[in-house]
């Protein structure tokens, strides 16, 4: 489960609109095997994926424009779609032309990367958290998976190892009880914990520490 979601991430560097979702041109279709070929396509099982038909083109029968399909990979060059997540590939009835099929957004993977470094960077005893998470843990999340899609699109102004950095020394300072302060600070001044803050029961956690 990630710690934070889409909307924390829009909040904290990514500007709505501008992670693009390129399409890509479906170079065949088998309705024996229901098969689309797009070499390299890239998905794992279980991708939504959207499709349209470039202009004067259709979609294959068993298709519909718009609707979220999840795709069933049958090699590098192959995919299936079904219905549902996990579910049996669709019934291709005719093959259609110039077929478009949209990749998922590159935002659900980068909140996972995000939460699977922070856990990596919290101690081990007090991974993984669990809700509602930390605010702190919530915006650092954010801040990581801001910087992952901004580098994917070219966008990103900072390399990771000084993303990373920063973002491990705010979580340890934090999880020590010590206070925030400085570059490494998030934007609410509130989140920082207090060095002489009780480091034991209710009361510690009230400050946002670990137990």
């Amino acid at each position: 489960m990630a710690y934070a979601v889409t909307a924390d991430l829009y909040d904290h560097g990514v500007p709505r609109g501008s992670v693009p979702r390129t399409a890509r041109l479906v170079a065949s279709v088998d309705t024996a095997t229901n098969r689309l070929e797009l070499d390299g396509h890239g998905f794992a099982g279980g991708d939504a994926v959207t499709f349209r038909a470039e202009g004067g083109g259709s979609l294959p029968g068993g298709l519909t424009a718009g609707v979220t399909y999840y795709a069933l990979p049958v090699d590098e060059a192959y995919f299936q779609v079904a219905a549902t997540s996990g579910g049996s590939a669709i019934d291709l009835t005719t093959a259609g032309s110039r077929i478009l099929v949209i990749p998922p957004s590159p935002i659900p993977a980068a909140l996972d990367w995000a939460s699977a470094l922070i856990d990596d960077m919290l101690p081990a005893h007090v991974v993984p958290l669990t809700a509602p998470y930390p605010p702190i843990v919530v915006m650092t999340c954010a801040e990581l998976a801001a910087w992952k899609v901004l580098a994917q699109t070219g966008a990103a102004t900072a390399s990771l190892d000084d993303v990373t950095k920063a973002a491990q020394e705010r979580l340890v300072l934090w999880s020590k009880g010590a206070p925030i302060r400085g570059t490494n600070a998030p934007a609410a001044a509130s989140l920082a914990t207090s060095a002489a803050a009780p480091r034991t029961g209710s009361a510690w956690s009230s400050y946002g520490g670990i137990r």
